[in-house]
Parts: structure tokens; C-alpha cells; sequence
């Protein structure tokens, strides 16, 4: 006989903004609340592509204005070498003559990104305190090198995690994987991939097939003048779409006081219920 219970719903409805420099010094970020009150359901964490820095991808997320959604916009801990402007690099990408490094070790950068996300999900009373956010609040978006470091560092995550502690969400603009994934059970994050026409082979769709058990290509057009991020409403619809189906959204009642959430299953709320007149 099912039996049903009343348990109260602890619900966060805001999280402490991040302290990474408690993560590392060398770490630089942007962090932003939602624009449209004061819960905060979904973190969107930004990386930057080859030879950019956090500021514009920073200006991007805010300008998404995802319901419900803080913004982390992080800078590559690398400045690339021998260039006057700031311009920063995930790994090393260039060799002493300035050739680039075909396969790259992103080893150092995913432990550095593993330990901001430790830190992202470690509760606000740990030592030191965290932000509290559940693995399954956190989405990725990365462009060219960011999405590769981004895809990689889902991956690495889930590797030795349970499913439901997989991130929630990741955006790969028009990067590949850096590795070939072996993995008996594909990680449950869920990836848009977005491509523009003529970058399919170079995207390689497959080996994100292996890593990641849910995969949706968004095909952009492609061409000359079409290169780089997505721009106009148009090329974004697709990937506000994906965005409408994995990000949370939840009511002010959730997080009152007298809010009980039901657990026992369909039978014991039957058994529970009216019983139907002899």
C-alpha cells in the first residue's frame, strides 16, 4: 500500500555572488542578477573565444535577459604572448614561433574551471562558503575555443558524477571537441550545437554525440560576411528556443513559507483522494 507524504519545498531564491578570487587570483570575471526580479533559477556561465576577454560576453548575457538568470562571464586565465592589446587564451595555443599548437592540453585550464564550479555548488555555510547552486541550475555557452573548453569541462565534470549532478545545459558555438570521448554512458547535459553552414565537418557533431547524450544541431548560414557569432534575431531564435526548454522557471509561491511538495507517487495520492461512491 502506497503511502503519501507532505514534505515543505526549501526553495533558494537567490544565490551569494561569486568570489573566485578565493578560486584562484589570476581568475577575472563578470558577474550579473536577473533583470526581471529577484529570483534566480539558472546560472549561464560565458567563455570567450580565442583572443577576447570577458567584457563583451559579459554585455551579451546581459543582453539576452534570460528570465530568471544570472550571468558569469569569465576571462581565460592566459594572455596570449607577444601582443600589445589584451587578448587571452584558454590554454597554451601558440608555439614559441608563433605556429598554432594543433593539439592543444587544456589539462591545467579544466582543473582551474573544475574548482570555480566546486565553488559555484558548494553550499553558502561551507568553508569557505560557496553560492549554492545545483549542478542542474548551470548552463554553458562558449564560442570557438570557449565552447571546445566549455565542452570539455561538461565532460570532465560528469565523468566521475551521477546523472543527476551533470550540468543542465550547453551551448557550443562553432567548435569541436578537443577529445574523442570513450564514455560508456554519455553525459546527461544537454547540448545545442550550433554551426554555421560549410563548418559541419570541422564541428564534429559525431564525437559530440559520444560525449553527450542529448545533441541538438542548430545550423546557422554560412558564407561570406556569415562568420563568427550568431547576430540578429534571426540567427538567435533557435538557440533562445533550446534555451526556453532546459532553463527553470519557477513562481514567487515556491518560495513561501507554507509550500509542501507531495511524494508517494500516483497510487498513494489515489489512495489518498476521494474514493468513488458504492
Amino acid at each position: 500500500m502506497g503511502e503519501l507524504s507532505v514534505i515543505p519545498v526549501q526553495a533558494t531564491a537567490s544565490h551569494p555572488a561569486p568570489q573566485l578570487q578565493q578560486v584562484d587570483r589570476k581568475l577575472r570575471s563578470e558577474y550579473s542578477r536577473p533583470r526581471d526580479g529577484n529570483v534566480e533559477s539558472n546560472l549561464l556561465i560565458l567563455l570567450h573565444g580565442l583572443g577576447d576577454t570577458a567584457k563583451p560576453f559579459a554585455h551579451l548575457g546581459q543582453s539576452l535577459n534570460l528570465p530568471q538568470t544570472a550571468v558569469l562571464a569569465l576571462q581565460a586565465p592566459a594572455r596570449i604572448p607577444l601582443l600589445e592589446e589584451e587578448a587571452y587564451q584558454w590554454w597554451d595555443s601558440f608555439d614559441h614561433l608563433g605556429e598554432v599548437i594543433q593539439n592543444p592540453n587544456p589539462t591545467e585550464t579544466l582543473a582551474l574551471l573544475t574548482k570555480v564550479l566546486e565553488h559555484l555548488v558548494a553550499p553558502p555555510t561551507a568553508v569557505p562558503p560557496g553560492c549554492g547552486w545545483l549542478p542542474s541550475q548551470i548552463h554553458l555557452f562558449g564560442f570557438a575555443q570557449g565552447a571546445s573548453c566549455a565542452g570539455e569541462l561538461a565532460l570532465a565534470w560528469s565523468r566521475s558524477r551521477p546523472a543527476a549532478e551533470h550540468l543542465a545545459s550547453l551551448v557550443s558555438v562553432s567548435a569541436p571537441l578537443l577529445s574523442h570521448p570513450t564514455l560508456s554512458t554519455p553525459a546527461a547535459t544537454k547540448v545545442g550545437l550550433v554551426f554555421r553552414s560549410g563548418e559541419e565537418r570541422a564541428t564534429g557533431a559525431a564525437s559530440w554525440r559520444k560525449g553527450f547524450k542529448d545533441v541538438r544541431e542548430i545550423k546557422l548560414p554560412g558564407g561570406r560576411g556569415r562568420e563568427g557569432m550568431p547576430r540578429g534575431m534571426d540567427e538567435w531564435r533557435d538557440i533562445m528556443r533550446f534555451w526556453s526548454e532546459v532553463l527553470i522557471r519557477r513562481s514567487a509561491l515556491e518560495f513561501g513559507k507554507d509550500v509542501y511538495e507531495v511524494t508517494g507517487g500516483v497510487a498513494a495520492a489515489q489512495q489518498a483522494g476521494p474514493q468513488p461512491q458504492p
